[in-house]
């Protein structure tokens, strides 16, 4: 189904005395076609050769009309606008060919309301008669009285001797009330109009102005936000920034320390490793020396028994004691040696692990604060100041007091007086 539009779905000129008409749709047309052939069925209902032919011309042109516009309307539902329109302009011509030379057809007309009103007063058949002998139909076949008497009349009123001015006078009558009947619902359409436009225009002042005040106030709640997203995100940007700069002043510190954490790091592991191998290897030479000096006290006692004369005894028991003398003193050498060094490499040991200590509490120290400015939660003041001078502070050298040389003979019998 086809819907209005604001331009004639259809339009058709039946000349000067039809006048132009124009439809909105194709059920408009459609409609005021198949009311045209109803209003006109009568004269096939009269039962005559003539009326009846008559009665068909009508039907033929009117259905030619109907079947072009349905055809039209079929095209225009399948997008083919080319034959669509074709069909449309075969309508028309159909139309305005058949009403042209037949106007009498349409409302409002003279003639048609002269036979309506014969037809009206009792006398359909010789209305009728007056409808064939219109349309040029063959009078044969019907009756002769009934065909005098309606061509008199309409003689008689087409030459104005009969109610001609009177026909005419009531037809104008009532196209003028149709015409004030269809001013005063236009009127009535105005006024329905004008109320629902001042009505649409209320609403719609008060939905724009509702709107306005939604958006006025959505706007300014927007932009105290965004005034707060901005102050926040400077004051992010400012934290960062500092942070930043103070970040930058204690990288190369930090790295350093951090370098050094490593390096006591691996030194602590090696001189651990070296002292435990130390350890090893000197209890293995003082066992071996240990050793060897039993042998040549057993060998100073076993020698004299071994002796076949006195100068031979003297002089082996005299070698036997050089020997066990050098073994014990070599002994006591290695021992004093061996226990300095092990000493001294504990101290390298454990003085690393200080500087380790010492170096990862101030990377620790630097990152914390790093840290507590990026959350904002130190108060405000000169603490790179201090952290500075806790990362630079003097640093000594572990626990390390002395030179690291064996304590002297006189060191040692000093000790053992002492005590």
């Amino acid at each position: 189904m086809s819907e209005p539009t604001s331009q004639p779905y259809f339009s058709a000129d039946f000349g000067e005395h039809g006048g132009r008409f124009d439809w909105m749709s194709h059920d408009e047309i459609v409609g005021w076609i198949g009311q045209l052939q109803n209003q006109w069925i009568w004269v096939g209902q009269q039962q005559h050769n003539p009326t009846r032919s008559a009665w068909q011309t009508i039907v033929d042109n009117l259905n030619r009309a109907t079947q072009a516009l349905t055809h039209a309307n079929n095209h225009r539902n399948q997008g083919q606008v080319p034959q669509a329109d074709a069909q449309l302009e075969s309508a028309r011509s159909t139309l305005e060919s058949f009403i042209r030379s037949n106007p009498w057809l349409l409302p409002n007309n003279a003639r048609r309301s002269f036979v309506e009103s014969l037809r009206d007063s009792g006398q359909p058949l010789d209305a009728a008669l007056i409808v064939a002998y219109w349309m040029q139909q063959d009078l044969n076949g019907a009756p002769i009285k009934s065909v005098v008497i309606g061509l008199l009349q309409w003689e008689l009123y087409e030459r104005g001797i009969k109610d001609r001015m009177k026909t005419e006078n009531a037809s104008l009558k009532r196209l003028a009330g149709e015409m004030q009947t269809t001013l005063t619902e236009y009127e009535e359409a105005e006024r329905t109009q004008t109320t629902r436009f001042e009505d649409l225009h209320a609403q719609l002042t008060d939905q724009s102005a509702t709107q306005q005040n939604t958006f006025d106030t959505t706007q300014q709640n927007r932009d105290t936000e965004w005034k707060k997203q901005i102050d926040d995100t400077q004051a992010e940007l400012n934290r960062l920034k500092e942070t930043y700069d103070k970040h930058m002043a204690l990288a190369a510190p930090v790295e350093y320390w951090d370098g050094k954490r490593k390096k006591h790091g691996r030194w602590t592991i090696w001189s651990f490793i070296t002292i435990v191998i130390c350890m090893l290897s000197f209890g293995y030479l003082l066992h071996t020396e240990l050793q060897g000096v039993g042998q040549a006290v057993m060998a100073s006692k076993v020698a004299p028994s071994a002796a076949n004369t006195q100068q031979a005894v003297a002089s082996t028991q005299s070698l036997v004691e050089s020997a066990a003398t050098w073994r014990l003193g070599s002994f006591i050498l290695l021992a004093t040696l061996g226990f300095w060094f092990i000493r001294l490499l504990v101290r390298v040991f454990l003085s690393n692990l200080h500087l380790e200590n010492d170096a990862a509490e101030r990377v620790t120290m630097a990152k914390t604060y790093l840290a507590l400015i990026r959350d904002d939660a130190l108060p405000r003041g000169e603490n790179i100041n201090t952290v500075l001078a806790a990362l630079f502070r003097p640093t000594g050298d572990g626990i390390v007091k002395d030179e690291g040389l064996p304590p002297t003979a006189m060191e040692w019998i000093t000790k053992l007086g002492g005590k």
